[in-house]
């Protein structure tokens, strides 16, 4: 009883703690916020350590030897090894990866980023004519040549059109492997103004599944609106 009692008086502050750092982390890449977590758990194991060590010299407490100190100092590792462990995981599925290292522009890939828009209950999306169709699809958008991850792009995109964010998910990757080898980066994107939105199409989320769409973009749009991680080839 006394060795839960112990855990859960290290836990529940940590977990606190842990979810307020997590929030504050201004990167959505799995892979960056796990190398951040990685540091702030060596930072709290050394204050730990610092705690011990003070009060081995000030008090005469025998610190290196209550096992009070390691109980503790173990839940709090076990505890951030585990999103640590999340987060890799999810950095693996979704192909991200920490630094942008030497990768050099190849010409045969085009990478696009699609993006849905959700403003209140309502949907922004692309709408084109073609011939007497009226044919309907996320809004896609060709990386520049100097950026090579779909991070930089987000961004960057995000930046030039001026669009107020609430908030984003980062929902999966589609390939398509016809003529030429094509990779989307597909988001959904909560908006707290619809300002920048004004070349899309407002739809409902009734109107979305009747909408006349080309295989790949309704593929795409279906995928994003269920909001389920995905990696498909196309």
């Amino acid at each position: 009883m006394e060795y839960a009692k112990i855990c859960l008086c290290a836990i529940l502050p940590m977990a606190i703690i842990f979810f307020i750092i997590n929030n504050i982390i201004p990167s959505k890449n799995y892979a960056r916020r796990a190398l951040i977590l990685f540091f702030v758990m060596i930072g709290f194991c050394l204050i730990f350590a610092g705690g011990m060590i003070y009060d081995y010299y000030h008090f005469g407490s025998r610190a290196f030897g209550h096992y009070e100190y390691y109980l503790a100092v173990g839940t709090i590792v076990l505890l951030f090894v585990g999103f640590i462990t999340y987060n890799i995981i999810q950095a693996h599925r979704t192909h991200q990866h920490i630094t942008k290292g030497d990768k050099k522009y190849d010409k045969d890939i085009s990478q696009f980023l699609y993006i849905i828009y959700r403003y209140g209950r309502m949907y922004y999306i692309k709408k084109e004519k073609s011939g007497n169709r009226d044919l309907y699809a996320g809004e896609c958008i060709p990386f520049d040549k100097k950026t090579f991850f779909y991070d930089d792009a987000f961004n960057n995109h995000i930046s030039r059109k001026g669009i107020e964010v609430k908030d984003y998910s980062f929902i999966g990757t589609a390939t398509s492997n016809a003529k030429k080898k094509m990779v989307f980066y597909c988001f959904m994107v909560d908006v707290s103004d619809p300002v920048g939105l004004e070349n899309l199409e407002q739809v409902s989320p009734y109107e979305i599944a009747t909408l006349d769409m080309l295989d790949l973009n309704k593929v795409l749009v279906m995928r994003i609106l269920i909001g389920e991680q995905f990696n498909i080839e196309l």
